[in-house]
């Protein structure tokens, strides 16, 4: 089917054709994950363009995690990706950090994402093995006690659990995408306050009922539990972030 899919290209465009038919291919179905494609020099005449410009296209698919790359005399090759790869998660790492997205807009994402999967899984038949599961970051926390770095950590990788928890694979590349900045909004303007004490006891309380609210089954009460949580520590961190001239992405 494959020997069939593809045709001459403009030598102008090049590899921005390749890339276009091998889009086209992706959504009519001629190519699916675990297909192998066919040897360059075999790619490079059927679309009537170098070598160099086949392999061109063909490393823009691998950096966009359609294409894996395999090299060896026997298992080399070209392989339409079966799992997609971390190239959504590091492009929207790199908009964060460039600024081309303000931490205010990520704060929002965040809090549609982890309220929702909050009420996801609170409505889950599993919500009580789930809760169970996510009691023992609370756990964690309390034990962390002064040591903020660690409380941070902790307190990220709650975040991402609930929603990785939800079964949302979108919502979870946009999570992972999101982590970087989600750790520095937690930990980089309550480094070093004076009153870290307070701030761990009352985040922790936090965390607590949006687990109890999980585990009773309450996805309201979770959901709006998660979304107050968020909103609130989010402007504080911003609001400090700025006054001390804190960057947060």
């Amino acid at each position: 089917m494959i020997d069939n899919i593809f045709r001459p290209v403009s030598v102008r465009r090049g590899f921005e054709e390749v890339l276009e038919q091998f889009e086209g291919a992706i959504l009519e179905g001629h190519l699916s994950a675990g297909d192998r494609l066919p040897p360059e020099r075999e790619l490079a005449a059927k679309f009537g363009i170098s070598r160099n410009s086949v392999r061109e296209a063909l490393r823009v698919f691998e950096a966009l995690g359609v294409v894996k790359v395999q090299r060896g005399a026997e298992t080399g090759g070209s392989i339409v990706r079966r799992e997609p790869g971390d190239a959504f998660v590091q492009l929207l790492k790199l908009y964060l950090l460039l600024k081309h997205i303000s931490i205010e807009h990520v704060v929002d994402m965040l809090i549609v994402i982890s309220s929702w999967a909050a009420r996801k899984v609170a409505s889950s038949p599993k919500h009580e093995e789930i809760a169970a599961d996510l009691g023992k970051f609370v756990t964690s926390m309390k034990k962390s006690g002064q040591k903020h770095e660690s409380y941070d950590e902790i307190d990220a990788e709650f975040h991402v659990a609930v929603v990785a928890a939800a079964g949302n694979e979108l919502a979870n590349l946009v999570m992972e995408g999101c982590s970087s900045a989600l750790r520095r909004l937690i930990r980089a303007p309550f480094a070093e306050s004076p009153v870290w004490d307070s701030i761990h006891n009352q985040r922790v309380k936090e965390h607590s009922r949006i687990v109890r609210a999980i585990k009773s089954g309450d996805a309201s009460g979770a959901e709006n539990l998660m979304q107050r949580h968020i909103r609130t520590w989010s402007d504080r961190a911003i609001e400090v972030a700025r006054l001390n001239e804190i960057p947060l992405t």
